[in-house]
């Protein structure tokens, strides 16, 4: 899988800016392990800006849930929605990004799922805007360069990652990923399986 960022001139543009339209949505098509009689769909694009990088996606999931309310908790519990992203290719390390309806944050570093630092920077550097409503939700946040130079030494113009949607706790648990993870049980830190991100 492969996808090229829109490019930008606005450092963090909202939700709702018209920069946007500069950027083409990547649709999540794999259901991976779980089928449902009502699919999830989900999509995501990117935009490239002078001094970070700006995600924004939509889901049409109906019944959200919400109850993590504690940074770094078990958002994958809620629904949720997540970036996996490696911003250097020959760095081992990925960082991941999993945001529930609240707009409640769990962000962590490492090389694979049992290698995990939490990373508890101040969430207001994300300008994390999320807007659930009965039948959908369209979350947006700001990932900047500064923050990622913390951990990554290059940021490269070809990055890896990947984008997923799950609610594990629901009554509709599902997991949909945009690049297959061909493993057998749900696993989305397999970053051997992460697509190609051209920023």
């Amino acid at each position: 899988m492969r996808y090229k960022a829109g490019k930008t001139d606005v450092i963090n543009p909202d939700i709702h800016s018209a920069e946007w339209e500069k950027a083409e949505w990547a649709e999540l098509t794999d259901t991976g392990w779980v089928k449902v009689d009502t699919p999830i769909n989900t999509k995501f694009k990117l935009l490239r800006g002078p001094e970070g990088i700006s995600v924004m996606m939509h889901t049409d999931e109906k019944n959200l849930r919400a109850e993590v309310t504690e940074e770094n908790g078990m958002v994958c519990k809620d629904s949720c929605m997540e970036f996996f992203f490696k911003p250097d290719p020959w760095n081992l390390k990925y960082i991941n990004f999993e945001i529930n309806p609240k707009g409640v944050a769990h962000i962590g570093l490492g090389e694979d799922r049992y290698d995990r630092q939490l990373i508890d920077e101040d969430r207001a550097t994300f300008s994390i805007e999320s807007i659930p409503n009965d039948g959908d939700w369209t979350l947006k946040y700001y990932i900047p360069d500064e923050f990622l130079h913390k951990y990554f030494e290059t940021i490269n113009y070809v990055c890896r990652a990947n984008v997923y949607k799950c609610a594990d706790a629901t009554d509709h648990k599902h997991y949909t990923v945009w690049a297959p993870v061909e493993v057998a049980r749900p696993d989305y830190h397999v970053p051997d399986f992460f697509g190609f991100i051209e920023l």
